[in-house]
Order: C-alpha cells, then structure tokens, then sequence
C-alpha cells in the first residue's frame, strides 16, 4: 500500500491573548510578510520568502492586530502553516534553525 503524501496545512488555530482562538490562513501570513519589515534583531524569526521577520510581529499582522497569546505560540502556528522557525540564543549569535 502506498503512504498518502504529507501535506502543509493551509489553516490552523492560535490562542490570543484575550483567551480566545483565531485561525491563521497560510494566505494571510503571506500577504502580512510582504508589509511586515525584517528585523534580524528579534530573537524568534520566521523565515518567509526569503525574508527574516519577526514571528510575533508576523502572527499579529496576519491576524489582523490581534495579538497572539505570546510568541510560542505565534511560532507553533507559523511552523504548523510549513515556515521555518530561526531561534536567536543571544543577542550575540546569528539565529539558528529549530
């Protein structure tokens, strides 16, 4: 029997700060990353087209302004959507892939 191919989700889930949940479409954090500026200061990036951008500040721009619950959580829905995470150890280091 042949496996069925994985597939990246094109939506998921991310709790807010308010408690509530919101979804996040692969979609919309598409179009945020085109307005949300690189910032290789940031500790946690999410690696989208190319470009090294906050995943706090993408979360919340693909969501609209909603803020989600902390930056965990932002990262876990980005990663879930198929993008790469980069982890900064210290303000020292060059990010790194986890």
């Amino acid at each position: 029997m042949v496996p069925e191919p994985m597939s990246t989700p094109t939506e998921t889930r991310v709790r807010l700060k308010d408690g509530s949940y919101a979804v996040l479409t692969l979609a919309d954090v598409a179009v945020a990353a085109l307005h949300t500026p690189e910032d290789d200061k940031d500790e946690v990036l999410a690696v989208v087209g190319g470009k090294n951008v906050p995943a706090l500040a993408l979360a919340r721009d693909a969501l609209k302004g909603r803020d989600p619950w902390n930056t965990n959580a932002a990262e876990m829905a980005l990663r879930e959507l198929g993008f790469s995470i980069l982890v900064r150890a210290d303000s020292t280091t060059p990010p790194v892939s986890r």
